[in-house]
Protein backbone atom coordinates (compact mmCIF):
# COMPACT_ATOMS: atom_id res chain seq x y z
CA UNK A 1 0.00 0.00 0.00
CA UNK A 2 1.25 3.46 -0.89
CA UNK A 3 2.09 5.73 2.06
CA UNK A 4 -0.35 8.27 0.62
CA UNK A 5 -3.15 5.72 1.13
CA UNK A 6 -2.11 5.31 4.76
CA UNK A 7 -1.98 9.08 5.17
CA UNK A 8 -5.45 9.52 3.68
CA UNK A 9 -6.88 6.76 5.92
CA UNK A 10 -5.26 8.21 9.04
CA UNK A 11 -6.53 11.72 8.28
CA UNK A 12 -10.05 10.39 7.67
CA UNK A 13 -10.08 8.06 10.70
CA UNK A 14 -8.84 10.76 13.08
CA UNK A 15 -11.13 13.44 11.67
CA UNK A 16 -8.42 15.89 10.64
CA UNK A 17 -9.43 18.80 8.43
CA UNK A 18 -7.43 18.77 5.19
CA UNK A 19 -7.46 22.56 5.12
CA UNK A 20 -6.04 22.90 8.63
CA UNK A 21 -3.57 20.08 8.07
CA UNK A 22 -2.31 21.65 4.86
CA UNK A 23 -1.76 24.99 6.58
CA UNK A 24 -0.01 23.36 9.54
CA UNK A 25 2.26 21.48 7.10
CA UNK A 26 3.10 24.51 4.95
CA UNK A 27 1.25 23.06 1.97
CA UNK A 28 -1.63 24.56 0.05
CA UNK A 29 -4.95 22.78 0.20
CA UNK A 30 -4.55 21.95 -3.46
CA UNK A 31 -1.11 20.42 -2.93
CA UNK A 32 -2.36 18.20 -0.10
CA UNK A 33 -5.40 17.16 -2.12
CA UNK A 34 -3.23 16.23 -5.10
CA UNK A 35 -0.91 14.23 -2.82
CA UNK A 36 -3.80 12.31 -1.26
CA UNK A 37 -5.31 11.62 -4.69
CA UNK A 38 -1.89 10.40 -5.94
CA UNK A 39 -1.79 13.08 -8.63
CA UNK A 40 1.37 14.50 -7.08
CA UNK A 41 4.39 12.85 -5.53
CA UNK A 42 4.97 13.16 -1.80
CA UNK A 43 8.56 14.10 -1.06
CA UNK A 44 10.30 13.14 2.17
CA UNK A 45 10.25 16.62 3.67
CA UNK A 46 6.51 16.91 3.04
CA UNK A 47 5.97 13.50 4.65
CA UNK A 48 7.92 14.56 7.74
CA UNK A 49 5.98 17.84 7.95
CA UNK A 50 2.64 16.07 7.60
CA UNK A 51 3.57 13.44 10.18
CA UNK A 52 4.67 16.15 12.58
CA UNK A 53 1.36 17.96 12.06
CA UNK A 54 -0.70 14.83 12.83
CA UNK A 55 1.63 13.74 15.63
CA UNK A 56 2.68 10.39 14.22
CA UNK A 57 6.06 9.13 13.07
CA UNK A 58 6.55 8.02 9.47
CA UNK A 59 7.15 4.49 10.76
CA UNK A 60 3.91 4.53 12.76
CA UNK A 61 2.08 5.85 9.71
CA UNK A 62 3.50 3.06 7.54
CA UNK A 63 2.20 0.48 10.05
CA UNK A 64 -1.17 2.20 10.60
CA UNK A 65 -4.18 -0.08 10.32
CA UNK A 66 -7.38 1.51 9.00
CA UNK A 67 -10.28 1.56 11.44
CA UNK A 68 -13.29 -0.11 9.86
CA UNK A 69 -16.44 1.69 10.95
Amino acid sequence: MDIRDKLREFIRDKGYSQTKLAAKSNLSGSQLSQILLKKRKLDANELFDLCHAIEITPSELRNYIHINN
